[in-house]
């Protein structure tokens, strides 16, 4: 009986560290976004490889009307939420989700677009799964 118990919890144990070795969400591409007041403000898509981010891009970055992406005034002030992207981008996604609330670099203002939104957009597109998953290979 002991050494049942004993291989049981080796058993265990082995599973637990290949668990926790292999990636948690499926590769893939996703979208997520962030919707306040019947508007989106945020739409965000990235890729996914064993949990690293990469080709994080904005689809929407909306504010009261304004598009923070086409409006020449307000693409001036966007160097913040790009920035954003281009730091979470080749970093596993656990690292970055608990990093992203309201960074310096992201302009000041009333309740503008904020990194708080930007991370509520990603973890949308991390519950909904992936949008695309990768092409097979072939064999």
């Amino acid at each position: 009986m002991k050494k049942f118990l004993l291989a049981l919890m080796l058993l265990g144990a082995v599973s637990a560290v290949a668990a926790t070795k292999s990636a948690q969400y499926p590769d893939g591409t996703y979208r997520g976004i962030y919707i306040s007041g019947q508007e989106t403000q945020v739409e965000v898509q990235f890729n996914l490889k064993n949990d690293v981010i990469t080709d994080a891009k904005y689809r929407t970055l909306f504010y009261k009307g304004h598009d923070w992406l086409k409006e020449d005034e307000y693409v001036a002030k966007n160097s913040g939420y790009i920035k954003l992207l281009e730091r979470i981008t080749n970093k596993k996604i656990q690292d970055v989700m608990p990093t992203m609330y309201n960074s310096e670099e992201i302009e000041k203002g009333g309740a503008t677009v904020r990194e708080m939104k930007v991370r509520s957009a990603l973890q949308y597109g991390l519950n909904v799964g992936p949008f695309k998953l990768p092409k097979k290979e072939a064999k």
